[in-house]
């Protein structure tokens, strides 16, 4: 049991972030968007705009990717994908959720995102590092957001003023470009509040310019790099899944090659005249009962632990996770009701 429970944690704090992040990364890939400006010190620094910001269409299809996120007190390569929607099948996969009845990036108005704060990736798990003018930066096709940290406020999750297009004046005409960054709280635990943070809008750029000044940093020889812009090596994780059937074959085939080669130890005993000892947990009477040499026994027995562990990360944590109530509070974040 105390396994069980030490991989549960694993799998909900760890595992989840790994494969949200395998999928915003494969996700990432599939568009085409304009790539920042270079030169021959690595990336130009895009210089702010004067004038309205532009305004891309707010899209209505679930899933549709609409940005990515970049907040550099929460690290030089954090990078998250903005997509729209905010049900639990958005935000445990893709990143940030937007709020559809929220206006787009850069429109007055009040723009307002969801996110968990821990488990599948943690986008908004530092939010209690946010000092006054840090920068929250969203890039789209061609167009950089630049808005700037204000304030956060805790609040119930029925509290649902917090994103109005004048947060906290239901009814209040919006004459500000703001953003409302929402998550939960406590981290841990049954999320019974909200972290809310409100932002301002500081300027806009071109992303053929270049990429902006709190995104870069001093590489080799001086160039300026852009560590977000690197792809994870999540990417390169294959389905859980397809792990799991992957151990399974391995200790099905080493099974029965031992179990022809060697046999049992039981077998082995009649014909060898030595003495098995006897299991004393449940490990080792795994162990005991697979056929082969002790060194065979203890491959199989490790591939066979795996092969649950895969079993597990694929199927039964998932189906914990959305099933069981007190799994499912302290487990899953439910966005402010719009």
């Amino acid at each position: 049991m105390a396994a069980l429970c030490i991989l549960y944690a694993i799998w909900q704090i760890g595992w989840t972030g790994i494969i949200s992040e395998r999928t915003q990364t494969n996700e990432f890939d599939t568009v085409s968007w304009e790539t920042p400006g270079t030169g021959e010190d690595g990336y130009k620094i895009a210089p702010p705009q004067s004038g309205a910001p532009p305004i891309l269409p707010n899209l209505k299809t679930p899933g549709a990717i609409l940005g990515e996120i970049y907040i550099p007190c929460f690290g030089s390569q954090y990078k998250r994908l903005i997509v729209q929607g905010t049900s639990l099948v958005q935000l445990d996969r893709h990143g940030l959720g937007h709020y559809e009845s929220t206006p787009m990036f850069g429109a007055v108005g009040n723009v307002g995102l969801a996110g968990h704060r821990e488990g599948y990736g943690a986008p908004l798990g530092d939010v209690a590092k946010f000092k006054t003018g840090d920068e929250i930066i969203i890039r789209t096709t061609q167009y950089w957001y630049v808005y700037a940290y204000q304030s956060y406020q805790i609040v119930l999750p029925s509290q649902t003023q917090v994103i109005d297009p004048v947060p906290n004046q239901p009814g209040a005409t919006p004459t500000e470009r703001l953003m409302t960054l929402t998550t939960c709280t406590p981290r841990y635990g049954i999320p019974t509040h909200r972290w809310i943070v409100y932002a301002k809008f500081k300027y806009w750029a071109y992303v053929k310019d270049g990429i902006p000044t709190a995104l870069a940093q001093e590489g080799s020889g001086g160039k300026i790099t852009f560590p977000a812009s690197f792809n994870s090596w999540t990417a390169s994780i294959p389905p859980v899944s397809s792990i799991f059937y992957f151990l399974l074959a391995a200790w099905l085939i080493v099974f029965a090659a031992a179990a022809i080669t060697w046999r049992w130890p039981s077998a082995k005993k009649n014909m060898e005249g030595k003495v098995i000892n006897k299991p004393y947990s449940i490990y080792s009477a795994m162990r005991w009962i697979n056929p082969g040499v002790k060194a065979v026994r203890w491959v199989l027995l490790v591939l066979g632990l795996l092969c649950f562990i895969a079993l597990l990360f694929a199927w039964v944590f998932p189906w914990m996770a959305s099933t069981i109530p007190i799994l499912k509070s302290s487990s899953n974040y439910v966005a402010i009701p719009q």
